[in-house]
């Protein structure tokens, strides 16, 4: 008659990382050789990877290495007790909807023995979480096949619970997961707003016209007409560290200035109302 194992064991590690530790193919190999077996792994498929649903299927071969029988029982030898394990599970779920499955075939068909099981983790707290295991025993074997259920349930139910601190111990010798690159956030510096400059042909300071300068070149000018009879400019260039490319020069005088400068020539256009540009 089929026997099922129920065990329910605490855990003191955050859900994820005991889901971490029971998905490990490494830790599984690690256990077995402890009980005298040995696991090769014949495939491996993922579905959905990267996905949130992620989930990873495995074969396994698991064989005897010690000489449980003694001998032979029956004609049959440790060595034709090697099994077939199929198990599947998820990568980041592991809620009893989500859990794992897996079933366990003997290679020897003619022992009619057949396991299969399901295990699930349910978070207690952020630090610690429950491990469920159920698992079916169906040994139809004449005469033998309750001793066998009965033999398998005792050993499952230890492995069930030495499985915390396997964990433990697996998980100690794993890298500790490195931190996150920080994000730097630029830090952006005002540059100041430059100071323009004035032109180098315009000088430190702005050109002036004194009166005085007006009075003596228009005596010189009336010389000139005189002795030359020659009407020639009507005012002479102006000269200034300040002046601009060409004739033109800036003059900043007074209103009245200005507009005897325009009535006489002497200047073009008015740039505000008491500067003029010759």
């Amino acid at each position: 008659m089929p026997r099922t194992v129920s065990s329910v064991v605490h855990v003191k590690l955050p859900a994820h990382e005991a889901w971490r530790a029971r998905s490990s193919l490494e830790l599984e190999q690690q256990i077995a050789a402890l009980g005298k077996r040995k696991l090769t792994l014949l495939e491996r498929e993922v579905l959905d990877a990267g996905a949130d649903d992620e989930q990873e299927r495995r074969v396994v071969r698991c064989d005897l290495t010690a000489d449980f029988l003694g001998g032979s029982i029956l004609g049959v030898k440790t060595s034709d007790l090697g099994s077939r394990i199929t198990s599947t599970h998820y990568t980041h779920l592991f809620d009893e909807a989500h859990g794992a499955a897996f079933t366990v075939g003997l290679l020897l068909t003619r022992v009619n023995l057949s396991i299969s099981g399901k295990q699930w983790c349910e978070p207690e707290s952020e630090n610690d979480c429950f491990m469920h295991t159920r698992v079916e025993i169906d040994a139809k074997i004449l005469g033998v096949g309750g001793l066998i259920e009965r033999q398998l349930e005792r050993q499952l139910s230890a492995s069930h619970a030495a499985f915390p601190e396997h964990a433990y111990a697996f998980l100690a010798t794993l890298p500790a997961p490195s931190a996150p690159t920080p994000v730097l956030t630029p830090v952006l510096t005002p540059v100041p707003t430059p100071v323009p400059t004035p032109p180098e042909c315009c000088g430190s300071s702005r050109p002036t016209l004194g009166q005085w300068w007006l009075v003596g070149d228009a005596i010189a000018r009336g010389v000139q007409r005189a002795v030359t009879g020659s009407t020639g400019r009507r005012h002479a260039v102006l000269r200034s560290t300040g002046a601009l490319p060409g004739n033109t020069v800036p003059l900043r005088v007074e209103r009245r200035t200005a507009r005897v400068l325009l009535l006489c020539g002497c200047a073009s256009s008015i740039v505000d109302s008491d500067e003029i540009i010759e």
